[in-house]
């Protein structure tokens, strides 16, 4: 499995309106959050339970948060694994947000959503499935080459006009490989090319 302690990134929420749509979103994602994973994963995962956690919470030297979110700690043989599980929220410097992400309980990222300094979203991911073909535990905790994970992609890019951006490309990723349909975007939003993976 991942040991997701990853930096992420994302930023500015530019009004309360948005703040409170994003807040929205991700409640409901928790709400769901396990409906990516498959039967088999749900299976050998039951009886897995977390033996501790770390609540996150950092500053920046000037006060402003760093980020915030929690680490579940599995034990397994001699070993402790850390996985960050539910919403982490990273923030500037300056105090505005730069990601918003959710993980499930064993650190396999569920939902991404990264801003740039005004607040514009340039990057989302939304997984649509999280299987294992993990034999036992060691091979679920020690390695993620059984994990399989199929997501769908978003990616935007600054336009001409400042503060404004456009959707640029779409599509799945599996296991890291570009799948299926993807299609490229001009900046007026018309289609400029679509390929299949």
């Amino acid at each position: 499995m991942p040991s997701s302690m990853l930096v992420y990134d994302m930023n500015v929420l530019p009004s309360m309106p948005m703040k409170i749509t994003i807040n929205i979103l991700f409640l409901f994602v928790t709400c769901c959050l396990f409906s990516q994973h498959t039967d088999r994963f749900k299976k050998f995962t039951e009886s897995i339970k977390p033996v501790d956690s770390i609540i996150i919470d950092t500053k920046f030297r000037n006060g402003n948060l760093k980020e915030t979110g929690l680490i579940k700690i599995y034990e397994h043989g001699d070993y402790d694994y850390e996985y960050f599980s539910g919403k982490q929220t990273s923030y500037y410097k300056s105090g505005e947000i730069k990601s918003i992400e959710e993980f499930d309980s064993f650190g396999n990222l569920i939902n991404s959503q990264l801003y740039d300094y005004e607040g514009y979203p340039y990057c989302s991911k939304r997984i649509i499935k999280i299987d294992t073909q993990a034999k036992n535990l060691d091979d679920f905790f020690e390695s993620d080459k059984d994990l399989l994970v199929t997501m769908y992609f978003k990616k935007y890019r600054l336009s001409l006009i400042p503060g404004d951006w456009f959707l640029l490309e779409e599509g799945k990723i599996a296991n890291g490989e570009m799948v299926g349909e993807w299609k490229r975007y001009n900046k007026d939003g018309s289609i400029k090319e679509i390929n299949n993976y």
